[in-house]
């Protein structure tokens, strides 16, 4: 991780900076703004030793000072000038810490849509309500900077430009109520916020203000701990969530705690390459190392004993603190907070009582999941209830349990995509809250909403990383009644003509962005004469689709052919073009519906071998399917299969009607048992899907 100082004056004059109001001065020295020189250096620098040591992954963090006082153009630049010395095949991670106050200013709108264009994450510190922030972060002529920073959170926050935020940063002061300053910020929907430990040493200890005890930064943490775990632990809280990390063995996320090699290296505005900048704090000329970008690469500087005694782990610790409970999750704390001029950073932290006391805390306290959106239940099904699915039907029952299955699974995905925004820094809370409050106040309406057929859609994108933290607000669309979408009702059946939702693309097929009144009609008339056919004519069908499909998706009709699709994970919906007749459009209702209970079944039961290679040859399709498509194929085919043997025995047809009826029947009849045979003798089936091929099969036959 490099830290870039791009700026070496500030806008606020913050009382506990450890820039301008500790130990080291070497500001006061230096260049206000680092130069086109030392920037082209510094880019060349960090791209030859990406490429030394081959790193998939470069992180900079722009830093001050104040670095928004660089300006839009000048930081867009510098961040072009870094990506280009990197290879294509590694990332640049793009990091900016901030007061916020200039994203508040007249030009903060263009700020923001830099920070944006440029795939910068920013960082705003802000330490709570007005009195908590005014305590320390003020003007230089002792203004209050509150409500310029709460604009700024609210502007990088909103949908916009949500992306490139991501979080708060706090420090903490025991004369702040821990719980007002929590709510205050859990309260402007930051994805995460950060505490801080105030900078401080053995030479210079931290406040404890009177009453408050030996340990108030840990009296202190505690009781947000508290507060959060009450609100749903939803909101990341990056202390609380390294040391969860850290006591089940995983990694730690701050520099402060954890025993992992510290590998951060600062540059500063005229070059200087140096240790961490909290250092500065110490002792003057405490992080300095001698390096400079125009002379030395970082491997060089790398050598220096401040940078190797850092990679040492518990090692390079004290003997008080390798001999501590609690080692591999504190890590001695921040290296700077260690220090005294007796035994130099041979000392444990200087908050180490503070640290020692929420370590325990937290390893006692077992975590919340009060705030998660449940996980997936295990769901059975009667045999009498496969065995009616297999036979091609299914009943009420049948149906019911495939969509408890799929509430559950739906549940399930929330639940990983709440884990990765919060992960990701991209947690928004409106979408969440919302949703909790429909859980709690309409269960049907939150059972409803987990039906949602394209939820699922929505949620394994986000988990694949397909869309951006924006795309959150789905959860709220889902919510809503959507007055808008069109309702189709017949007798018994209500179903929603949907051509809106965001995720309708899941077809892979043209829709129909606009429906007009007229086309409304013709829908509504056509699905009416439908649905009587399916329940006069193809009554068996009935009770499974009355019971599970809630969506049809208008798709734009192709000349000459019958268009409809159905999407593997969206439960419920079907997508079919409205065809000529009554008759054609209840075949693909039946058609599509035949391939959402395969699908749902599929979720619930292994029917085939996943791993095998073999791939089937099908008469509906030119390519040749692997088993789980061919599965899928064959369940609907015979459902087609079965509605031409109805319109064959049809006493109303005439003669000719009746022989294409016949023939067709003959076609998709022989197509069934072909696959069949082939499905039954490829050993690709479970126990589950022989039986389902055999209800198949015994129904076509009969």
């Amino acid at each position: 991780m490099f830290v870039v100082k791009i700026q070496s004056r500030c806008n606020l004059a913050c009382a506990y900076c450890y820039m301008y109001e500790h130990a080291d001065q070497s500001w006061r020295t230096r260049p206000v703004a680092m130069s086109d020189e030392i920037v082209a250096s510094l880019a060349a620098r960090i791209g030859e030793h990406a490429a030394t040591h081959r790193l998939p992954a470069v992180g900079v963090v722009f830093h001050g000072g104040e670095p928004l006082l660089a300006g839009g153009p000048r930081i867009r630049w510098i961040a072009e000038r870094i990506r280009a010395a990197l290879a294509p095949a590694t990332r640049l991670e793009l990091h900016l810490q901030t007061n916020g106050v200039l994203l508040a200013a007249a030009h903060g709108e263009e700020l923001c849509q830099t920070l944006l264009e440029t795939g910068i994450k920013v960082g705003i510190s802000l330490d709570g309500d007005r009195d908590a922030n005014d305590r320390h972060r003020r003007h230089h002529n002792g203004a209050s900077s509150f409500q310029e920073v709460v604009s700024a959170v609210l502007r990088l926050g909103s949908p916009r430009y949500r992306r490139a935020f991501s979080g708060l940063l706090c420090t903490i002061d025991p004369k702040n109520d821990p719980v007002e300053s929590y709510q205050a910020l859990s309260g402007l929907d930051p994805p995460r916020i950060d505490y801080l430990l105030p900078h401080a040493n053995w030479d210079v200890p931290p406040a404890r203000p009177a009453g408050t005890g030996t340990t108030p930064y840990a009296d202190w943490l505690i009781a947000v701990h508290r507060r959060w775990s009450a609100d749903g632990q939803r909101l990341p809280i990056r202390v609380f969530d390294s040391i969860r990390s850290a006591l089940v063995g995983g990694e730690s996320l701050k520099e402060a705690l954890g025993t992992e090699p510290c590998d951060l290296a600062v540059v500063e505005t005229d070059g200087s390459i140096e240790l961490a900048d909290s250092l500065k704090t110490a002792y003057d000329g405490a992080p300095r190392t001698g390096f400079h970008i125009l002379k030395h690469s970082f491997d060089e500087a790398a050598a220096h004993p401040g940078f190797t005694l850092r990679e040492a782990g518990a090692a390079g610790l004290c003997q008080t603190c390798r001999q501590c409970p609690v080692v591999d999750v504190c890590g001695g704390g921040l290296y700077a907070h260690r220090y005294s001029k007796g035994n130099s950073f041979d000392n444990p932290s200087v908050h180490c009582a503070d640290l020692l006391k929420i370590i325990t805390y937290m390893k006692e306290t077992p975590s919340s999941d009060s705030g998660r959106t449940g996980t997936v239940a295990a769901h059975q099904m009667s045999g009498d209830c496969f065995d009616g699915l297999a036979a091609g039907f299914g009943d009420v029952v049948a149906v019911r349990q495939l969509a408890a299955a799929q509430q559950s699974i739906n549940r399930g995905l929330l639940d990983r995509v709440l884990t990765a925004s919060c992960e990701r820094g991209e947690y928004s809370r409106q979408p969440w809250q919302a949703f909790d409050a429909l859980q709690r106040d309409d269960p049907d309406a939150y059972r409803k909403t987990l039906l949602n057929p394209f939820l699922r859609v929505w949620a394994s994108r986000y988990l694949d990383a397909t869309l951006g933290p924006a795309d959150q607000e789905y959860l709220s669309l889902s919510i809503s009644d959507h007055p808008h979408r069109p309702q189709l009702t017949a007798d018994g059946l209500t179903v929603t003509l949907d051509n809106v939702d965001p995720c309708l693309d899941c077809y892979g097929k043209p829709l129909i962005d606009h429906l007009d009144p007229a086309a409304v009609a013709a829908w509504q008339h056509m699905f009416a004469e439908a649905w009587r056919l399916i329940v006069t004519e193809y009554f068996d069908y009935a009770p499974a689709i009355g019971a599970g499909l809630s969506t049809i998706v208008p798709l734009m009709p192709q000349p000459g052919v019958q268009t409809s699709a159905t999407a593997r994970q969206a439960f419920g919906a079907i997508a079919i073009a409205l065809p000529d007749t009554a008759d054609d459009l209840a075949l693909l209702i039946i058609h599509e519906f035949q391939h959402v209970k395969a699908g749902a079944l599929m979720d619930m039961f292994d029917l085939y071998d996943p791993t095998s290679p073999l791939r089937f040859s099908v008469p509906w399709r030119r390519d040749e399917r692997p088993p789980e498509a061919a599965l899928q194929g064959l369940y609907a085919h015979a459902a087609v299969a079965d509605v031409w043997r109805t319109r064959w025995l049809r006493a109303s047809n005439t003669e000719s009607e009746r022989s294409r009826s016949g023939m067709r029947y003959a076609t998709w009849h022989r197509a069934v048992a072909q696959v069949a045979d082939a499905l039954q003798a490829s050993g690709v089936l479970t126990r589950l899907g022989e039986r389902l091929v055999t209800g198949l099969v015994e129904r076509a036959n009969q």
